[in-house]
């Protein structure tokens, strides 16, 4: 089986090929560097929708056809949308890597756009929106984005508004796709069993013919100190707070993650220990890490009873201000390379998880990394640059946001001074 590779081609397609001794089957997929970050504010959600089509048909078939013909190839297709990128992405058995990957080609080049589908998928998206703004959980996060990204493109929810969805037509998807549809905005991942040379002539066959174009470019993020609180009849508040982190592509990414392993990632982390082991105040606590092109940030989560809603939140700061003075402990380190190591293991393991990381990694860097290196970066991450993490996410603006009964809004003040 031929190696790790990124492949070029003249246009500026890249092709990430991960093969995986040992398994039949294979991840493939189609990653665009296209999102909600791209859209107009009159068209928001337009992205997202345009993905929503995908499934409506494509090339010689409908959309029944389309299904049959992905399910009699033994596979499983799908497609997400975020702020920087839209995913078309496949689970297949070896054999029909190449099949799955035209079928992909198709979406993207040979669409059925039908007026009444399109308005049949609004309906689709609202229950979609419907669902997110009825889990706290979600909810708060959209108001958490806003907040942070204000009369921002990331700021706007990425399944859109009522009155925006209203403003999409069959027109203007064809202009965004138009638009955006750049080579070297694509990037290719396949990895698992496959043949090479049966991917790569469905390749050169389908996207060696996409032809360049200009490109826009987003305007640069501009992160906002936020407060936001929305009153909800609820037996929880739902807090989501978050500071600066560095972008996708960062070196310091590394320390960063040990950071929200250490502050908030495990039932041995600062916070759960602190506020769910010692005081009983919540049934679950967690921090991560968001990235952008240009932007990062490292975010806590929690749910809890609007009487407790403040003491959380006083605990999240002053956790995050004593590892901002003193750092980890040598322990803390250890533990929380462990558990980083365990899971870039764990990624290596499944080939889903190995093509987005090639996507990741293409985009970012321009280049495949072997895990060697990754680990190496990783364990050479110490505890003042764990500190200095800390010390960068307290010197930047930090947004709240607070859904949920009033008397637990008061936790944004905690963060008033901040």
């Amino acid at each position: 089986m031929s190696a790790l590779d990124l492949i070029r081609l003249p246009n500026g397609v890249r092709i990430a090929l991960d093969p995986m001794p040992g398994l039949a089957t294979t991840a493939l997929g189609v990653w665009q560097r296209v999102g909600a970050r791209w859209e107009p504010a009159e068209l928001n959600g337009i992205a997202h929708l345009f993905e929503h089509m995908a499934f409506k048909g494509a090339g010689a078939r409908d959309a029944r056809q389309f299904a049959e013909a992905i399910e009699n190839a033994g596979g499983v297709m799908n497609a997400a949308t975020g702020y920087e990128r839209t995913a078309y992405y496949a689970r297949t058995i070896a054999d029909s890597a190449p099949f799955m990957l035209d079928l992909i080609a198709d979406i993207l080049f040979a669409p059925h756009w039908d007026a009444d589908d399109l308005e049949k998928e609004k309906g689709v998206v609202a229950q979609e929106r419907g669902e997110a703004f009825d889990a706290p959980d979600d909810r708060v996060f959209e108001l958490h984005q806003a907040a942070l990204y204000p009369d921002q493109p990331l700021g706007r929810p990425i399944l859109g508004e009522e009155a925006t969805l209203a403003n999409v037509s069959v027109d203007a998807l064809k202009a965004f796709a138009d638009q955006h549809m750049a080579p070297e905005r694509v990037v290719i991942s396949v990895a698992g069993a496959f043949d090479r040379d049966a991917v790569l002539d469905v390749v050169n066959n389908r996207f060696a013919r996409l032809a360049q174009r200009p490109v826009s470019a987003s305007a640069r993020a501009a992160p906002a100190k936020g407060r936001v609180s929305e009153t909800r009849k609820l037996e929880q508040t739902h807090l989501a707070i978050s500071w600066p982190s560095p972008p996708a592509g960062d070196d310091r990414l590394f320390a960063a993650r040990l950071l929200s392993e250490i502050f908030g990632g495990g039932m041995s982390s600062r916070l759960f220990q602190e506020v769910r082991e010692k005081r009983g105040l919540v049934y679950a606590i967690d921090s991560g890490l968001d990235t952008l092109e240009d932007d990062g940030r490292l975010s806590v989560y929690d749910g809890c009873s609007a009487k407790n809603a403040r003491a959380v939140a006083e605990i999240v700061r002053d956790q995050l201000a004593l590892t901002a003075r003193e750092g980890p402990t040598g322990a803390e380190l250890a533990r929380a390379k462990a558990v980083s190591r365990a899971q870039m293991l764990m990624g290596l393991e499944g080939p889903s998880a190995r093509a987005e990381a090639r996507v990741a990694q293409a985009f970012t860097r321009d280049r495949l990394v072997d895990f060697a290196e990754l680990r190496a970066k990783l364990e050479a991450v110490t505890p003042d640059d764990v500190r200095a993490l800390a010390q960068h996410a307290l010197a930047g603006p930090v947004c709240v946001a607070a859904i949920g009964p009033k008397a637990g809004h008061g936790a944004l003040d905690v963060f008033e001074a901040s």
